[in-house]
Protein backbone atom coordinates (compact mmCIF):
# COMPACT_ATOMS: atom_id res chain seq x y z
CA UNK A 1 0.00 0.00 0.00
CA UNK A 2 1.25 3.52 -1.01
CA UNK A 3 1.01 5.80 1.67
CA UNK A 4 2.19 9.62 1.50
CA UNK A 5 2.38 11.82 4.75
CA UNK A 6 1.33 15.27 3.41
CA UNK A 7 3.54 17.44 6.00
CA UNK A 8 3.91 21.56 6.57
CA UNK A 9 7.84 21.96 6.04
CA UNK A 10 7.51 24.46 8.98
CA UNK A 11 6.55 22.06 11.04
CA UNK A 12 8.57 18.67 10.46
CA UNK A 13 7.74 17.07 14.18
CA UNK A 14 8.68 13.66 16.15
CA UNK A 15 5.24 12.33 16.53
CA UNK A 16 5.13 12.70 12.39
CA UNK A 17 8.06 10.38 12.49
CA UNK A 18 6.15 8.03 15.07
CA UNK A 19 3.28 7.55 12.48
CA UNK A 20 5.96 6.81 9.43
CA UNK A 21 7.93 4.63 11.37
CA UNK A 22 4.61 2.82 12.51
CA UNK A 23 3.30 2.25 9.32
CA UNK A 24 6.50 1.54 7.72
CA UNK A 25 6.61 -1.57 10.40
CA UNK A 26 3.25 -2.78 8.66
CA UNK A 27 4.05 -5.45 5.99
CA UNK A 28 3.21 -3.98 2.44
CA UNK A 29 3.50 -0.46 2.85
CA UNK A 30 5.30 2.16 1.34
CA UNK A 31 6.03 5.76 2.86
CA UNK A 32 6.46 8.60 1.04
CA UNK A 33 6.73 12.81 1.66
CA UNK A 34 5.13 15.25 0.16
CA UNK A 35 4.37 18.69 1.49
CA UNK A 36 2.30 21.86 1.24
CA UNK A 37 2.86 24.83 -0.12
CA UNK A 38 2.18 27.53 2.81
CA UNK A 39 3.75 27.41 5.94
CA UNK A 40 2.11 27.44 9.76
CA UNK A 41 4.95 26.91 12.24
CA UNK A 42 4.02 26.42 15.70
CA UNK A 43 3.71 29.51 17.91
CA UNK A 44 6.81 30.89 19.36
CA UNK A 45 4.83 30.95 22.59
CA UNK A 46 4.26 26.99 22.83
CA UNK A 47 7.64 26.41 21.70
CA UNK A 48 9.29 28.42 24.38
CA UNK A 49 6.58 27.20 27.23
CA UNK A 50 7.97 23.48 26.50
CA UNK A 51 11.85 24.97 26.81
CA UNK A 52 10.91 26.39 30.26
CA UNK A 53 9.65 23.48 31.35
CA UNK A 54 12.42 21.55 30.78
CA UNK A 55 14.81 24.08 32.35
CA UNK A 56 12.99 24.29 35.24
CA UNK A 57 11.48 20.44 36.01
CA UNK A 58 14.27 18.84 34.74
CA UNK A 59 12.29 17.19 32.08
CA UNK A 60 13.73 15.07 28.95
CA UNK A 61 13.65 15.94 25.35
CA UNK A 62 12.97 13.71 22.89
CA UNK A 63 9.38 15.47 22.89
CA UNK A 64 6.42 14.64 20.30
CA UNK A 65 6.79 18.76 18.56
CA UNK A 66 10.52 18.63 18.85
CA UNK A 67 11.24 19.41 15.18
CA UNK A 68 13.43 16.46 13.53
CA UNK A 69 13.18 17.52 9.79
CA UNK A 70 16.14 15.16 8.64
CA UNK A 71 15.24 11.83 10.11
CA UNK A 72 11.47 12.55 8.54
CA UNK A 73 13.64 13.04 5.33
CA UNK A 74 14.94 10.03 5.50
CA UNK A 75 11.55 8.46 3.95
CA UNK A 76 11.07 9.37 0.21
CA UNK A 77 9.69 12.08 -1.83
CA UNK A 78 6.13 10.67 -3.40
CA UNK A 79 7.34 10.12 -7.07
CA UNK A 80 3.71 10.64 -8.40
CA UNK A 81 1.08 8.42 -9.32
CA UNK A 82 -1.62 6.40 -7.79
CA UNK A 83 -1.48 7.33 -3.28
CA UNK A 84 -3.88 4.58 -1.57
CA UNK A 85 -3.84 6.75 1.70
CA UNK A 86 -2.85 10.32 2.32
CA UNK A 87 -2.12 11.02 5.96
CA UNK A 88 -2.58 14.96 6.23
CA UNK A 89 -0.41 16.26 8.59
CA UNK A 90 -0.99 20.24 6.71
CA UNK A 91 -4.08 21.29 6.77
CA UNK A 92 -4.09 22.69 3.51
CA UNK A 93 -6.72 23.16 1.71
CA UNK A 94 -6.28 21.00 -2.05
CA UNK A 95 -4.61 17.79 -1.28
CA UNK A 96 -3.21 15.37 -3.85
CA UNK A 97 -6.08 12.79 -5.17
CA UNK A 98 -5.94 9.52 -3.01
CA UNK A 99 -7.62 6.73 -2.24
CA UNK A 100 -8.45 7.87 1.12
CA UNK A 101 -7.70 10.37 2.66
CA UNK A 102 -7.39 10.69 6.54
CA UNK A 103 -7.12 13.96 8.51
CA UNK A 104 -5.70 14.57 12.45
CA UNK A 105 -8.10 16.94 14.24
CA UNK A 106 -6.93 18.55 17.67
CA UNK A 107 -10.22 20.00 19.66
CA UNK A 108 -11.61 20.56 16.76
CA UNK A 109 -8.80 22.48 15.00
CA UNK A 110 -6.54 20.76 12.62
CA UNK A 111 -2.71 20.57 13.32
CA UNK A 112 -1.38 20.25 16.80
CA UNK A 113 -1.96 24.02 18.30
CA UNK A 114 -5.54 22.61 19.16
CA UNK A 115 -4.02 20.70 21.74
CA UNK A 116 -2.21 23.29 23.08
CA UNK A 117 -4.86 25.84 23.11
CA UNK A 118 -7.32 22.98 24.88
CA UNK A 119 -4.09 22.31 27.39
CA UNK A 120 -3.80 25.91 28.35
CA UNK A 121 -7.68 26.44 28.70
CA UNK A 122 -7.81 23.34 30.94
CA UNK A 123 -10.18 21.20 28.72
CA UNK A 124 -10.56 18.14 28.22
CA UNK A 125 -9.16 16.44 25.49
CA UNK A 126 -9.63 15.33 22.20
CA UNK A 127 -8.10 13.90 18.70
CA UNK A 128 -10.80 12.89 16.11
CA UNK A 129 -9.43 11.41 12.65
CA UNK A 130 -11.73 12.05 9.51
CA UNK A 131 -12.00 9.57 6.94
CA UNK A 132 -13.16 9.76 3.67
CA UNK A 133 -13.80 5.84 3.74
CA UNK A 134 -15.90 6.39 6.73
CA UNK A 135 -16.70 10.25 6.11
CA UNK A 136 -20.03 10.22 8.79
CA UNK A 137 -17.78 8.55 11.67
CA UNK A 138 -14.53 10.19 12.30
CA UNK A 139 -11.75 7.89 14.36
CA UNK A 140 -11.75 9.50 17.89
CA UNK A 141 -9.69 9.27 21.12
CA UNK A 142 -9.68 10.67 24.46
CA UNK A 143 -6.27 11.02 25.34
CA UNK A 144 -5.18 10.91 29.28
CA UNK A 145 -3.19 14.16 30.47
CA UNK A 146 0.09 12.76 32.14
CA UNK A 147 -0.15 15.96 34.52
CA UNK A 148 -2.21 19.21 33.57
CA UNK A 149 0.36 21.42 35.64
CA UNK A 150 2.91 19.96 32.77
CA UNK A 151 2.16 21.44 29.66
CA UNK A 152 4.88 19.44 27.59
CA UNK A 153 4.29 16.06 29.27
CA UNK A 154 0.38 16.23 28.35
CA UNK A 155 0.74 17.33 24.69
CA UNK A 156 3.58 14.33 24.15
CA UNK A 157 0.78 12.02 25.37
CA UNK A 158 -1.84 13.93 23.07
CA UNK A 159 0.06 13.40 20.13
CA UNK A 160 1.02 9.60 20.76
CA UNK A 161 -2.20 8.47 21.33
CA UNK A 162 -2.57 10.49 17.87
CA UNK A 163 -0.01 8.62 16.10
CA UNK A 164 -1.34 5.02 17.49
CA UNK A 165 -5.07 6.06 16.36
CA UNK A 166 -3.48 6.91 12.66
CA UNK A 167 -1.84 3.38 12.63
CA UNK A 168 -4.85 1.76 13.77
CA UNK A 169 -7.11 3.17 11.49
CA UNK A 170 -4.52 2.27 8.73
CA UNK A 171 -4.76 -1.10 9.89
CA UNK A 172 -8.07 -2.08 10.47
CA UNK A 173 -9.06 -0.40 7.50
CA UNK A 174 -12.11 1.69 6.66
CA UNK A 175 -14.83 -0.54 8.16
CA UNK A 176 -18.12 1.04 9.76
CA UNK A 177 -19.76 4.48 9.04
CA UNK A 178 -22.17 5.48 6.55
CA UNK A 179 -24.28 8.67 5.70
CA UNK A 180 -23.45 12.04 5.03
CA UNK A 181 -19.75 13.51 4.78
CA UNK A 182 -18.70 15.66 7.79
CA UNK A 183 -17.14 19.17 7.55
CA UNK A 184 -13.08 18.62 8.45
CA UNK A 185 -12.28 21.75 11.19
CA UNK A 186 -9.96 24.13 8.96
CA UNK A 187 -8.77 27.28 10.83
CA UNK A 188 -6.18 29.43 11.73
CA UNK A 189 -3.97 29.68 15.57
CA UNK A 190 -6.02 31.81 17.64
CA UNK A 191 -3.75 34.71 19.13
CA UNK A 192 -5.49 34.60 22.37
CA UNK A 193 -2.91 31.42 22.46
CA UNK A 194 0.13 32.87 23.17
CA UNK A 195 -1.80 34.44 26.26
CA UNK A 196 -3.06 31.19 27.48
CA UNK A 197 0.16 30.17 27.20
CA UNK A 198 1.42 32.59 29.69
CA UNK A 199 -1.37 32.09 31.98
CA UNK A 200 -0.87 28.48 32.12
CA UNK A 201 2.86 28.59 32.85
CA UNK A 202 1.72 30.75 35.74
CA UNK A 203 -0.54 28.44 37.29
CA UNK A 204 1.62 25.71 36.71
CA UNK A 205 4.94 27.04 38.81
CA UNK A 206 2.21 27.87 41.76
CA UNK A 207 0.74 24.62 41.87
CA UNK A 208 3.99 22.53 41.33
CA UNK A 209 5.70 24.74 44.17
CA UNK A 210 2.09 24.02 46.64
CA UNK A 211 2.27 20.11 45.70
CA UNK A 212 6.19 20.24 46.83
CA UNK A 213 5.70 21.87 50.13
CA UNK A 214 2.73 19.66 50.54
CA UNK A 215 5.08 16.14 50.18
CA UNK A 216 8.20 18.57 52.21
CA UNK A 217 5.93 18.74 55.10
CA UNK A 218 4.54 15.40 55.09
CA UNK A 219 1.07 16.42 54.76
CA UNK A 220 0.57 15.17 51.17
CA UNK A 221 -2.71 12.84 50.57
CA UNK A 222 -1.58 9.09 49.49
CA UNK A 223 -2.85 5.69 48.02
CA UNK A 224 -4.88 3.89 51.32
CA UNK A 225 -7.09 0.59 51.28
CA UNK A 226 -10.46 0.27 52.21
CA UNK A 227 -11.40 -3.76 53.03
CA UNK A 228 -14.79 -5.05 54.40
CA UNK A 229 -15.83 -8.65 54.84
CA UNK A 230 -19.48 -9.76 54.27
CA UNK A 231 -19.80 -13.07 52.19
CA UNK A 232 -24.09 -11.96 52.23
CA UNK A 233 -23.49 -8.79 50.08
CA UNK A 234 -21.23 -6.98 48.22
CA UNK A 235 -20.71 -2.79 47.82
CA UNK A 236 -23.09 -3.29 44.34
CA UNK A 237 -25.61 -5.24 46.08
CA UNK A 238 -25.97 -2.96 49.02
CA UNK A 239 -25.38 0.59 47.18
CA UNK A 240 -23.53 1.76 50.02
CA UNK A 241 -20.87 0.54 52.78
CA UNK A 242 -18.36 1.47 55.28
CA UNK A 243 -14.98 -0.30 54.69
CA UNK A 244 -11.99 -0.25 57.07
CA UNK A 245 -8.91 2.14 56.25
CA UNK A 246 -5.53 0.17 56.17
CA UNK A 247 -2.17 2.32 55.57
CA UNK A 248 1.08 2.24 54.55
CA UNK A 249 2.26 4.52 57.92
CA UNK A 250 4.52 7.15 57.40
CA UNK A 251 7.10 5.78 55.14
CA UNK A 252 5.02 3.99 52.42
CA UNK A 253 1.67 3.95 50.51
CA UNK A 254 -0.16 0.65 49.59
CA UNK A 255 -2.42 0.26 46.37
CA UNK A 256 -4.06 -1.91 44.28
CA UNK A 257 -5.33 -4.42 46.80
CA UNK A 258 -6.10 -8.17 45.47
CA UNK A 259 -7.96 -10.46 47.85
CA UNK A 260 -7.77 -14.19 48.05
CA UNK A 261 -9.00 -16.85 50.32
CA UNK A 262 -6.70 -19.85 51.20
CA UNK A 263 -7.19 -23.09 53.29
CA UNK A 264 -10.25 -20.79 55.02
CA UNK A 265 -7.72 -17.78 55.15
CA UNK A 266 -7.95 -14.43 53.66
CA UNK A 267 -5.20 -12.25 52.39
CA UNK A 268 -5.08 -8.98 50.41
CA UNK A 269 -1.88 -8.67 47.96
CA UNK A 270 -1.33 -5.20 47.01
CA UNK A 271 1.30 -2.69 46.18
CA UNK A 272 3.37 -1.66 48.83
CA UNK A 273 5.21 1.56 47.64
CA UNK A 274 8.12 2.84 50.27
CA UNK A 275 9.12 6.00 49.46
CA UNK A 276 12.74 5.81 50.66
CA UNK A 277 13.27 3.24 47.60
CA UNK A 278 10.89 4.97 45.15
CA UNK A 279 10.00 1.83 43.80
CA UNK A 280 6.60 -0.24 44.39
CA UNK A 281 7.29 -4.25 45.80
CA UNK A 282 4.49 -6.64 46.12
CA UNK A 283 3.35 -7.55 49.96
CA UNK A 284 0.71 -9.70 51.95
CA UNK A 285 -1.59 -8.78 54.74
CA UNK A 286 -3.66 -11.37 56.96
CA UNK A 287 -6.93 -10.75 57.72
CA UNK A 288 -9.24 -12.22 60.49
CA UNK A 289 -12.58 -12.74 61.46
CA UNK A 290 -12.27 -10.62 64.44
CA UNK A 291 -11.52 -7.44 62.21
CA UNK A 292 -7.36 -7.89 62.64
CA UNK A 293 -5.41 -7.00 59.79
CA UNK A 294 -1.65 -7.72 59.84
CA UNK A 295 1.32 -4.97 59.31
CA UNK A 296 1.83 -5.91 55.37
CA UNK A 297 4.43 -8.18 54.69
CA UNK A 298 6.82 -8.39 51.25
CA UNK A 299 6.89 -10.87 49.54
CA UNK A 300 8.24 -10.07 46.04
CA UNK A 301 10.75 -7.55 44.77
CA UNK A 302 12.25 -7.10 41.61
CA UNK A 303 14.76 -4.11 39.99
CA UNK A 304 11.88 -2.50 38.84
CA UNK A 305 8.57 -1.38 39.94
CA UNK A 306 5.94 -3.86 40.79
CA UNK A 307 2.18 -3.23 41.51
CA UNK A 308 -1.06 -4.89 41.15
CA UNK A 309 -0.45 -8.22 41.98
CA UNK A 310 -3.38 -9.95 40.13
CA UNK A 311 -3.19 -13.50 42.31
CA UNK A 312 -5.56 -16.84 41.18
CA UNK A 313 -5.95 -20.46 40.93
CA UNK A 314 -5.67 -22.07 37.76
CA UNK A 315 -4.78 -25.96 37.47
CA UNK A 316 -4.67 -25.99 41.12
CA UNK A 317 -1.94 -23.74 41.51
CA UNK A 318 -1.63 -20.69 42.64
CA UNK A 319 -0.18 -17.87 40.37
CA UNK A 320 0.61 -14.17 40.07
CA UNK A 321 0.56 -11.84 37.39
CA UNK A 322 2.30 -8.73 38.98
CA UNK A 323 2.41 -4.97 36.96
CA UNK A 324 5.60 -4.96 35.64
CA UNK A 325 5.57 -2.24 32.65
CA UNK A 326 9.04 -0.47 33.65
CA UNK A 327 10.69 -3.63 32.62
CA UNK A 328 8.52 -3.84 28.67
CA UNK A 329 8.08 -7.04 29.69
CA UNK A 330 4.87 -9.26 31.67
CA UNK A 331 6.00 -12.17 33.86
CA UNK A 332 3.93 -15.04 35.48
CA UNK A 333 4.41 -16.21 39.30
CA UNK A 334 3.64 -19.58 40.71
CA UNK A 335 3.43 -19.65 44.66
CA UNK A 336 6.31 -21.54 45.97
CA UNK A 337 5.25 -22.16 48.87
CA UNK A 338 1.77 -19.67 49.12
CA UNK A 339 1.49 -16.92 50.38
CA UNK A 340 5.15 -15.94 50.85
CA UNK A 341 7.23 -17.13 48.41
CA UNK A 342 6.79 -16.24 44.76
CA UNK A 343 9.08 -17.78 41.15
CA UNK A 344 9.12 -16.35 38.32
CA UNK A 345 7.73 -19.51 35.85
CA UNK A 346 8.03 -17.77 32.16
CA UNK A 347 8.02 -14.40 30.25
CA UNK A 348 4.76 -13.80 29.19
CA UNK A 349 5.46 -10.78 26.83
CA UNK A 350 8.59 -9.37 25.84
CA UNK A 351 8.84 -5.80 24.75
CA UNK A 352 5.57 -5.02 25.50
CA UNK A 353 5.00 -2.14 27.87
CA UNK A 354 1.88 -3.05 29.30
CA UNK A 355 0.19 -2.41 32.59
CA UNK A 356 -2.56 -3.81 35.24
CA UNK A 357 -2.75 -7.01 32.78
CA UNK A 358 -5.88 -8.82 34.22
CA UNK A 359 -6.52 -11.91 32.53
CA UNK A 360 -10.50 -13.99 32.22
CA UNK A 361 -10.68 -17.46 31.48
CA UNK A 362 -13.59 -17.82 29.62
CA UNK A 363 -14.17 -21.36 28.50
CA UNK A 364 -11.43 -22.59 26.07
CA UNK A 365 -10.04 -19.19 25.59
CA UNK A 366 -8.02 -16.90 27.85
CA UNK A 367 -8.46 -12.94 27.45
CA UNK A 368 -5.78 -10.63 28.76
CA UNK A 369 -6.96 -6.92 29.12
CA UNK A 370 -3.76 -4.42 29.68
CA UNK A 371 -3.26 -1.09 29.66
CA UNK A 372 -0.63 -0.16 27.02
CA UNK A 373 1.90 2.67 26.47
CA UNK A 374 3.20 4.11 23.13
CA UNK A 375 5.92 6.13 22.49
CA UNK A 376 5.54 9.02 25.18
CA UNK A 377 2.12 8.41 25.85
CA UNK A 378 0.54 7.53 29.77
CA UNK A 379 -0.29 4.37 30.59
CA UNK A 380 -3.86 5.10 30.88
CA UNK A 381 -5.69 5.67 28.10
CA UNK A 382 -4.71 2.84 25.90
CA UNK A 383 -6.93 -0.83 25.95
CA UNK A 384 -4.76 -3.55 24.58
CA UNK A 385 -6.49 -7.11 24.07
CA UNK A 386 -5.03 -10.04 24.06
CA UNK A 387 -6.04 -14.18 23.48
CA UNK A 388 -3.30 -17.26 24.60
CA UNK A 389 -4.44 -20.99 24.22
CA UNK A 390 -3.32 -21.41 27.66
CA UNK A 391 -1.40 -19.61 30.84
CA UNK A 392 2.12 -20.00 29.38
CA UNK A 393 1.32 -20.03 25.41
CA UNK A 394 1.92 -17.03 23.09
CA UNK A 395 -0.30 -13.96 23.24
CA UNK A 396 -1.96 -12.90 20.04
CA UNK A 397 -3.13 -9.23 19.77
CA UNK A 398 -6.99 -8.36 19.00
CA UNK A 399 -7.23 -7.37 15.37
CA UNK A 400 -8.33 -3.96 16.19
CA UNK A 401 -5.65 -3.18 19.16
CA UNK A 402 -5.76 -1.09 20.95
CA UNK A 403 -9.44 -1.07 21.16
CA UNK A 404 -10.09 1.88 23.03
CA UNK A 405 -8.30 5.24 23.44
CA UNK A 406 -10.53 7.05 26.04
CA UNK A 407 -8.61 7.85 29.41
CA UNK A 408 -12.45 7.20 30.84
CA UNK A 409 -12.65 3.76 29.96
CA UNK A 410 -9.56 1.89 29.12
CA UNK A 411 -7.17 1.14 32.23
CA UNK A 412 -8.21 -1.90 34.09
CA UNK A 413 -9.18 -1.62 37.76
CA UNK A 414 -8.98 -5.45 38.69
CA UNK A 415 -10.73 -8.91 38.11
CA UNK A 416 -14.10 -9.23 36.14
CA UNK A 417 -16.93 -11.20 37.46
CA UNK A 418 -20.16 -11.57 36.89
CA UNK A 419 -23.11 -9.79 38.30
CA UNK A 420 -26.06 -11.65 36.63
CA UNK A 421 -25.82 -12.54 33.59
CA UNK A 422 -23.16 -9.45 32.92
CA UNK A 423 -19.79 -10.21 32.96
CA UNK A 424 -18.68 -6.77 34.50
CA UNK A 425 -15.10 -5.03 33.68
CA UNK A 426 -13.79 -2.68 36.50
CA UNK A 427 -12.17 0.49 35.01
CA UNK A 428 -10.02 3.72 35.87
CA UNK A 429 -11.56 6.99 35.29
CA UNK A 430 -8.34 8.78 33.89
CA UNK A 431 -9.86 11.22 31.69
CA UNK A 432 -9.14 14.41 34.44
CA UNK A 433 -6.31 12.89 36.40
CA UNK A 434 -4.62 9.19 37.27
CA UNK A 435 -6.71 7.30 39.97
CA UNK A 436 -9.45 10.26 39.73
CA UNK A 437 -12.54 7.44 39.92
CA UNK A 438 -13.73 4.05 39.27
CA UNK A 439 -16.29 2.88 36.59
CA UNK A 440 -17.99 -0.67 35.99
CA UNK A 441 -18.32 -1.90 32.19
CA UNK A 442 -20.77 -4.12 31.26
CA UNK A 443 -18.69 -6.24 28.22
CA UNK A 444 -21.64 -6.29 25.54
CA UNK A 445 -19.11 -7.99 23.19
CA UNK A 446 -15.57 -9.86 23.39
CA UNK A 447 -14.93 -11.97 20.09
CA UNK A 448 -11.35 -11.99 18.10
CA UNK A 449 -13.09 -9.11 15.57
CA UNK A 450 -14.81 -6.67 18.33
CA UNK A 451 -14.65 -5.55 21.84
CA UNK A 452 -17.71 -3.42 22.95
CA UNK A 453 -18.63 -1.99 26.47
CA UNK A 454 -21.45 -0.26 28.56
CA UNK A 455 -20.74 1.98 31.32
CA UNK A 456 -23.16 0.67 34.17
CA UNK A 457 -22.40 2.49 37.64
CA UNK A 458 -19.26 3.90 39.60
CA UNK A 459 -17.92 3.69 42.47
CA UNK A 460 -18.49 7.56 44.38
CA UNK A 461 -15.76 8.29 47.15
CA UNK A 462 -16.58 11.52 47.71
CA UNK A 463 -13.29 13.55 46.81
CA UNK A 464 -11.37 10.71 47.17
CA UNK A 465 -9.69 8.78 44.05
CA UNK A 466 -10.00 5.32 43.49
CA UNK A 467 -8.74 3.02 41.09
CA UNK A 468 -8.64 -0.88 42.06
CA UNK A 469 -11.92 -2.96 43.30
CA UNK A 470 -11.74 -6.46 43.85
CA UNK A 471 -14.40 -9.30 45.86
CA UNK A 472 -12.96 -12.81 46.55
CA UNK A 473 -15.13 -15.04 48.75
CA UNK A 474 -17.34 -12.28 50.71
CA UNK A 475 -13.50 -10.10 51.23
CA UNK A 476 -14.45 -7.12 49.13
CA UNK A 477 -11.13 -4.53 48.82
CA UNK A 478 -10.64 -0.72 47.06
CA UNK A 479 -8.01 1.51 47.44
CA UNK A 480 -8.67 5.51 48.10
CA UNK A 481 -6.32 8.65 47.63
CA UNK A 482 -6.84 10.98 50.39
CA UNK A 483 -5.61 11.45 54.18
CA UNK A 484 -6.94 8.60 56.35
CA UNK A 485 -5.55 6.44 59.33
CA UNK A 486 -5.51 3.16 60.66
CA UNK A 487 -8.44 1.72 61.12
CA UNK A 488 -10.61 4.74 60.16
CA UNK A 489 -13.81 3.48 58.54
CA UNK A 490 -15.38 5.52 55.47
CA UNK A 491 -18.69 5.02 53.79
CA UNK A 492 -18.14 3.79 50.29
CA UNK A 493 -21.27 4.49 47.98
CA UNK A 494 -22.41 2.74 44.59
CA UNK A 495 -24.24 4.80 41.80
CA UNK A 496 -25.97 3.01 38.92
CA UNK A 497 -26.51 4.46 35.86
CA UNK A 498 -27.15 1.41 33.19
CA UNK A 499 -28.57 -1.18 36.11
CA UNK A 500 -28.06 -4.52 34.82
Amino acid sequence: MRIVLRCDPSRLLRWNLWVAQSLAEMPGNEIFLSFSTHRRPLPPSCRMLVEFERLVFGSRGDGATDPIEDQLRMFPPHPGGEIDVLVDFSGEGILPAAGRVLTPSFNGVPGEVGTMAALAGDQDLLVELYDTARPAEPWRARPASADRELFSASLDGVLACAAELIAKAIRVGARGGSGPDLPIPRGETSPALSVLCLAHAARMSARKAAKLLDVLLRRGSSWTIGWRLDETAGLLDKGEAAFQILTGGGESYVADPFPFRHQSQNYIFLELFPYASNRGCIAVATVERNGKVSTPRIVLEEPHHLSYPFVFEHSGEIWMIPESGASRSVYLYKAEPFPHRWTRVVCLAEGLEAYDVTPLFQRDKLWLFASLRSWKSTAWDMLGLYRAEGLTKPWRAHFKNPVTIDAACSRPAGALFQRGEWLLRPVQDCSRFYGGGLTFFRVDALNNLTFEQTPVGRIVAGTSGCHTYNRHHGLEVIDLFGRFRDGQEISIAYQPTNPC
